[in-house]
């Protein structure tokens, strides 16, 4: 107390906050000073830890200890700590209550004259969105972006083993009556022949951040891996250009515009459905009797009364306007009733095309499966000479048991070569099997029947609202057998930080704090074991009330938002 840390009996306020800030270069260091005394202000941001490529891992910790004793030692030195997850919330834009109001009226408008849109029951509404975007590490956003090849080269390398499918989905499918029937349609085609051994992919990873409480950076953490129905695409394009436009149009400093990444999902991936029905060209020649009369077609596979119809209707038109070719919209009813299959080509004929590509935006839950027309005409295209986005097997390798098991210490890696399983597995949460009689089984069984704020069961479901928390989620592990669990798996609830937002849904605004989740496309086409090709196409950002477990937009829960990067 009667020497300053320099050494010398009286020390320049600026002399001690640069000791201080060489020795500790991840704090910052402010110091009072009067004639009789002085006093320290340290803080400590561990978002900066990892900011200076020369620092060690250990600097976090051991800058921490360093400032905890010197606490001790000088009681006039107060300490401060800032986590990733207050960086995050700064990152986020704050509209006051007219800027809200200003920011709704004019999105509304241009989301109507830009088809921002969804269908409800009362009409057209603007679909629900952010009305700013919301932050986004852009390390973690590139890392994101990055991943989607290597998942794409992971889930078809596991869709062309059989063997592997089988031994994991047989025991869902035992009580879980939607696998079964998709594993059979899967099986009995295989053992018919594959007709068409070219198949397109366009999928989805879906990641959260999440914040270890350590002080290390956020990190993505991966919800899911979507291989059917990867909805959302062409309304994640409008919602970038939505924010765009507002932030251009009426500032909210310190937002730039410039910091809203380019997405145009809609080109690449009617691109990618354009190179399939191509390659089906080139690989089926016109039957006898020339081209001349040959109408080829892409059939989207949608649900009765789809609500999201805009969302397919802009790809459907950017298909048409970009590649010349039609697209044809049927349920899996009027496929079943109106369709015809060649017995001899396995040529797929409805309403007067030759369907070249089948893309699917229903079939991947039960409740587009109303009796057993639904299935047979599910069966008749997976025979068919078409190439199908996606196939059956890549479906299976939809399932959640499968990204469970590939979670799993070295099974990623019997896929694909270890830098890619390093880029992989460095996204996984933690995932844990249910009732298979496994040791791991029973403890991660246990672990969240007496911890069950920190998991989450999730059957092998999509479209959201499907997974069960905390009380909901105990009684069915206290309930459920062994055998019914093995439709299951456990997964670790993701740590996931929150920031100030401003929702509309239904054309009402609410004032909430939000939680993102960032999906990356991905579009890849395949002959037979060969990738043609494997590309990143463009993101999805879905926010959800900080209240919600789910984030599904289309099933209520979340609103379609654009990252903004820092």
């Amino acid at each position: 107390r009667s020497q300053c840390l320099c050494g010398a009996s009286v020390c320049p306020s600026s002399f001690q906050a640069e000791w201080l800030t060489d020795r500790l270069p991840c704090a910052t260091a402010t110091v009072t000073a009067s004639p009789s005394s002085y006093s320290f202000t340290i803080s400590l941001s561990p978002s900066s830890l990892t900011r200076g490529s020369a620092l060690p891992s250990a600097v976090a910790p051991l800058s921490l200890a360093v400032l905890l004793i010197l606490s001790f030692v000088c009681p006039s030195i107060s300490l401060t700590m800032s986590s990733v997850s207050d960086d995050y919330r700064k990152a986020a834009a704050t509209l006051s209550k007219d800027q809200a109001v200003h920011y709704k009226e004019l999105g509304s408008a241009w989301a109507a004259a830009n088809g921002f849109v969804v269908m409800r029951p009362t009409g057209l509404q603007v679909a629900p969105c952010s009305l700013t975007p919301s932050p986004f590490p852009s390390k973690v956003y590139k890392q994101c972006k990055d991943l989607i090849p290597d998942f794409g080269k992971l889930v078809h390398a596991v869709s062309k083993d059989h063997d592997f499918i089988n031994q994991h989905l047989a025991p869902v499918a035992e009580s879980d009556d939607f696998q079964k029937k998709l594993l059979d349609i899967y099986n009995s085609v295989r053992e018919e022949g594959v007709r068409q051994p070219i198949s397109l992919a366009i999928l989805r990873s879906d990641y959260m951040l999440h914040d270890n409480g350590d002080a290390s950076p956020l990190q993505p953490r991966q919800v899911e891996i979507n291989t059917i129905a990867s909805s959302f695409a062409a309304l994640s394009e409008k919602a970038t250009l939505l924010h765009s436009f507002l932030l251009s149009r009426s500032p909210v400093p310190p937002l730039d515009p410039k910091n809203c990444p380019p997405n145009a999902p809609i080109d690449n991936i009617a691109s990618g459905i354009a190179q399939a029905s191509k390659l089906y060209e080139k690989a089926e020649p016109p039957a006898t009797g020339g081209a001349g009369g040959r109408k080829i077609g892409v059939l989207f596979v949608v649900q009765p009364d789809e609500g999201n119809v805009f969302d397919q209707r802009h790809l459907e038109f950017r298909i048409f306007d970009k590649h010349s070719i039609p697209v044809i919209r049927a349920t899996l009813a009027e496929i079943e009733s109106e369709s015809t299959l060649d017995e001899g080509s396995r040529r797929l004929m409805l309403r007067g095309f030759e369907i070249s590509v089948i893309y699917f935006r229903a079939g991947y839950a039960p409740t587009d499966y109303f009796g057993d027309s639904e299935w047979s005409a599910r069966l008749k295209m997976e025979r068919s000479a078409a190439v199908k986005c996606p196939t059956a097997a890549y479906q299976c390798v939809g399932a959640k048991k499968i990204q469970q098991v590939l979670a799993a210490a070295g099974e990623t890696e019997r896929f694909v070569d270890k830098a890619t399983a390093k880029r992989i597995r460095a996204s996984y949460a933690g995932l844990y099997p249910l009732g298979d009689g496994s040791e791991e089984a029973a403890k991660a069984k246990a672990r969240a029947i007496e911890n069950p704020d920190k998991y989450v069961l999730k059957p092998q479901r999509e479209g959201g609202g499907n997974n069960l928390y905390d009380q909901d989620m105990k009684q069915a592990l206290e309930t459920m057998s062994d055998h019914e669990l093995q439709a299951f798996i456990l997964m670790d609830i993701i740590q996931a930080p929150q920031s100030p937002a401003v929702f509309m849904r239904d054309g009402q605004m609410v004032e909430c704090d939000g939680i993102a989740e960032l999906g990356t496309y991905g579009v890849s086409i395949s002959n037979g074991n060969k990738l043609q090709r494997n590309d990143y196409a463009g993101h999805l950002l879905r926010s959800k009330m900080a209240s919600s477990k789910e984030a599904g937009v289309a099933a209520g829960f979340g609103v379609i938002d654009s990252p903004y990067l820092y």
